[in-house]
């Protein structure tokens, strides 16, 4: 969020309160002068919390995958801090594998020391990790409360999350207890989803901090950077009985539980006819099928839309979709169901024996995939046929009633009898063995 943005949304909440207009002028509502001021300082404890789950393995267009290109910002963060300054690094996600589902896989790879000594102490750590695991943000808040030096001064969290919460709790609940203890939080969201971008952006909110963006990857060591040097903003307080908001999402095929996350009670339901709700301001999660959109915030006098993404398939296939880093299953397309409503995230498609890994899902757009398809055509006469990858492992076969397969991009070989044609298929192609 801008200087300029917070100013506006906590402009909302300061005419309860004439003083707090008078904070707003002094802390907020000169971005000019925020910004030429660096809080960047020695007597800070910064303790970076580095996501290292499994969808943290997703390629980039510019090569390489996000938590390569996390590694070596994260390498550079100690020369961006002063030297006698306290840092410390926590990890998520590097544990465990996702099939053991471990919401507590969080630990502190590098305890609190000054930055001066930690730099190769941070580089190691982050070499050695292995991004395989869930994301628990909210544990990993929790746990951060007690990481840090009992005389720490400036008690500063920088969190880097390519994603949302995929554990039990609230990561904003999580976030305003820290606030209580004199904790600021400042998110880095590494190409997310919209549904992560406003989890990250109440997080940091809750606790005054600030939100960055790195939507491509490469840019991660400057917003960073940026990060580090960003000051604390004033975090108003809510009257007791503030004016309710509403919360509203643009797309409800089924039906959508809505809970308030402070207190776990069910306050409505999304469906096919509601589709707006007026609510207390506070913090509210929606289920989507086997998982929930957390951390959305609803102010006094305010609508917050939540917006869906779909994904299609085109043309028609059997294929499963799962959340590629904690397996869930969220559907299947078929011959009837071309499309389907996600909550946004990164996929997988599964066909058959091989899979379509690391696809994302945004809000409020439709994410369009073409299969590959590969094709015996009628009258060809062969005793075995199936196809195989340049590794040898068999990822479809045919027979009597089964002349088509439909694969995933890949490189592959179709062996028919006696005979191999390579086939190194990009999205969309198409490839048919016909009798002479």
């Amino acid at each position: 969020m801008s200087k300029n943005e917070s100013c506006s949304a906590l402009g909302g909440f300061m005419r309860y309160k004439s003083i707090a207009t008078a904070l707003c002028l002094a802390a907020t509502c000169l971005p000019s002068l925020a910004r030429a001021k660096s809080c960047n300082t020695a007597d800070r404890s910064v303790l970076l919390i580095l996501d290292a789950s499994g969808s943290m393995n997703a390629k980039l267009p510019s090569g390489g995958t996000r938590i390569e290109v996390a590694r070596r910002a994260v390498k550079g963060v100690s020369s961006l801090i002063p030297g006698e300054a306290q840092l410390g690094l926590r990890l998520y996600g590097s544990q465990s594998p996702r099939e053991r589902k471990n919401c507590e896989d969080s630990n502190v790879a590098v305890p609190f020391a000054p930055a001066s000594a930690n730099g190769d102490r941070v580089a190691s750590a982050v070499d050695g990790a292995t991004a395989q695991g869930y994301t628990p943000i909210a544990y990993s808040l929790e746990q951060a409360a007690s990481d840090f030096p009992v005389d720490a001064k400036d008690r500063i969290i920088v969190l880097v999350s390519d994603g949302k919460e995929t554990c039990k709790g609230d990561p904003t609940i999580a976030a305003k207890a820290l606030a209580g203890k004199g904790v600021t939080v400042h998110a880095v969201g590494f190409i997310v989803d919209t549904a992560a971008r406003m989890q990250l952006q109440a997080i940091a909110r809750a606790t005054g901090g600030s939100y960055f963006d790195a939507p491509v990857g490469p840019e991660l060591p400057d917003t960073l950077k940026a990060a580090l040097d960003t000051c604390k903003q004033t975090v108003v307080t809510l009257p007791p009985k503030p004016k309710p908001g509403k919360l509203r999402t643009t797309s409800a095929i089924f039906s959508h539980a809505v809970f308030n996350a402070e207190t776990g009670k069910r306050v409505g339901t999304f469906d096919r006819v509601t589709h707006e709700l007026a609510l207390p301001a506070g913090v509210y999660e929606v289920k989507f099928g086997p998982a929930s959109w957390k951390g959305i915030e609803v102010r006094p006098g305010e609508t917050t839309t939540i917006q869906p993404g779909a994904l299609r398939l085109t043309p028609n296939a059997s294929a499963e979709v799962v959340d590629s880093e904690t397996d869930e299953s969220f559907g299947r397309f078929d011959a009837v169901t071309p499309e389907l409503t996600l909550i946004p995230g990164v996929y997988d498609l599964r066909f058959g024996k091989t899979e379509w890994r690391y696809i994302k899902v945004d809000g409020g757009a439709t994410t369009t995939r073409r299969p590959v398809r590969i094709t015996l055509a009628p009258g060809l006469q062969w005793q075995k046929a199936r196809v195989v990858t340049q590794g040898g492992a068999v990822v479809a076969r045919f027979d009597a009633v089964t002349h088509e397969a439909v694969l995933p991009p890949g490189d592959y070989v179709i062996e028919v009898d006696d005979n191999k044609f390579p086939f190194p298929a990009t999205e969309g192609e198409a490839f048919e063995v016909k009798p002479q």
